[in-house]
C-alpha cells in the first residue's frame, strides 16, 4: 500500500511527535509498504522518511525545485515539482491512504486537498488523523457541525477517521472495518 504521510516539519517540536513518526515510518518499511510524502529532511517529516527506509520501505519524495537541497537522502525515488499546488496533486495521486501526523497548517492544508480532491473525482480515499491529546478534536467538532448544518455529508466526511493514538492507527489501517469504531468523545 502506498500511504502518503503528512506531518510537521518546523524545528523544536515535543518529542513524543517525533517519536510518533519514528514510529510510524518503522511501522510502514516493516509491513511493506510505500511512504509518500513530501521529501525533506525537516523535523517529523525528515524522521518519518528516515525510519520507513532504515525498515525497507521505498520511500517516494515529493521534492519543490526550491527545496532541492534539503531533499531527504532516504529518498528511493525523489519526484521534483515547481509548486506546493502540484507537490499536493502528485501526493495524492500516487497513494491508497493518508495519514496525518501532528502538524500545523501545512498538514490541514494537504489533508483538506486530499479530501477535496477525492472527493470531487468521486475516487473517496481513508484518511487517517492521530488525534493524540485532541490536537485534532477541533477539526473532528467542525466536520460534525458541516454534517448537521448539511453543508459536508458522506461520501467526503466518511474518509476521515480520528485515532487517539498510534497503536489504533496502524491497527484500523490493517484492518479497515476498524475505522467504523466511534471513538470516544475528547474533551
Amino acid at each position: 500500500m502506498r500511504i502518503a504521510v503528512y506531518c510537521s516539519a518546523r524545528p523544536g517540536i515535543a518529542k513524543e511527535y517525533i517519536e510518533d513518526a519514528r514510529n510510524f515510518g518503522t511501522w510502514i518499511g516493516r509491513n511493506g509498504h510505500t511512504l509518500v510524502y513530501g521529501g525533506l529532511r525537516y523535523s517529523m517529516m525528515g524522521v518519518v522518511a528516515q525510519a520507513a527506509a532504515d525498515a525497507g520501505a521505498k520511500v517516494i519524495g515529493l521534492v519543490p525545485q526550491s527545496r532541492l537541497d534539503n531533499q531527504h537522502p532516504a529518498n528511493t525515488v525523489s519526484i521534483h515539482v515547481e509548486t506546493l499546488h502540484e507537490r499536493k496533486q502528485m501526493m495524492e495521486e500516487n497513494a491508497d491512504i493518508f495519514v496525518a501526523l501532528e502538524g500545523g497548517i501545512g498538514t490541514l492544508d494537504e489533508v483538506f486537498s486530499a479530501l477535496a480532491s477525492t472527493n470531487f473525482f468521486k475516487q473517496p480515499k481513508p484518511i487517517h488523523l492521530l488525534d493524540r491529546d485532541g490536537l485534532y478534536a477541533p477539526l473532528r467538532q467542525l466536520i460534525e457541525n458541516m454534517k448537521e448544518r448539511n453543508l459536508a455529508m458522506p461520501p467526503a466526511t466518511d474518509c476521515l477517521h480520528f485515532h487517539p493514538d498510534l497503536p489504533s492507527l496502524t491497527a484500523a489501517i490493517s484492518d479497515p472495518s476498524l475505522t467504523d469504531t466511534p471513538l470516544p468523545d475528547t474533551p
